[in-house]
């Protein structure tokens, strides 16, 4: 399982993590993630969780390991 985690003073809306994983990082009205807190545990969006956190440029996103 794993847990993501958002620094939203640092993510700048680019979008780039929910076009790497559409099915995981949700964006708020304004273009900005609200993904905060998500937890996954389903093996192939973990996969797109991780593409999207390598997508943003601001490294705005971190991915907590957690057994499950």
């Amino acid at each position: 399982m794993i847990i993501i985690h958002v620094d939203t003073a640092k993510c700048s809306g680019h979008a780039r993590c929910a076009m790497k994983g559409p099915d995981v990082y949700e964006l708020d009205d304004d273009g900005f993630c609200c993904s905060d807190g998500k937890i996954v545990t389903d093996e192939a969006l973990r996969t797109q969780a991780i593409h999207g956190m390598k997508a943003c440029p601001e490294r705005a996103i971190t991915i907590e390991e957690r057994e499950s």
